[in-house]
């Protein structure tokens, strides 16, 4: 992987954070596919948000729920195609008011220059574990 597709990792987590949909769409290949740890543990496995049209739908159910949302990115790795990005996501439920603070790791897979997946996990170890196994 070159610090390009860091970049373009950064770059995503960014759009994301700061609730810009059209950067997010910009840099997401057509079927890119989102797994969501926070869903996949109320839902199950099968819940996967793929394309334009379930990021879409993630990213308003995202703006919904949350008044405000933010995350302090603290490491970065790299394994070929993918890289592993740790964060803590901070926010304020729309409503009622609770305060989220979760530690969080994605492990983002871009090729040619677009993300064709990101997979949250809650540990950082879960995330570096398997971002390490071949693909």
């Amino acid at each position: 992987m070159t610090p390009a597709n860091v970049e373009l990792a950064l770059e995503l987590h960014a759009a994301v954070t700061r609730g810009d949909l059209n950067g997010v769409l910009a840099l997401a290949h057509p079927e890119v596919e989102y797994h969501s740890a926070i869903q996949q543990a109320m839902e199950g496995e099968g819940s996967v948000f793929r394309g334009v049209d379930g990021i879409s739908r993630w990213f308003g159910e995202l703006q919904d729920l949350y008044e405000y949302i933010e995350s302090d990115v603290r490491e970065t790795h790299e394994f070929g195609e993918r890289v592993v990005i740790v964060f803590v996501v901070r926010g304020r439920g729309a409503g009622s008011g609770i305060i989220l603070e979760q530690p969080l790791a994605q492990v983002v897979t871009a090729r040619e220059g677009k993300i064709v997946g990101v997979r949250d996990y809650f540990s950082r170890e879960e995330a570096l574990d398997a971002a390490s196994r071949p693909a």
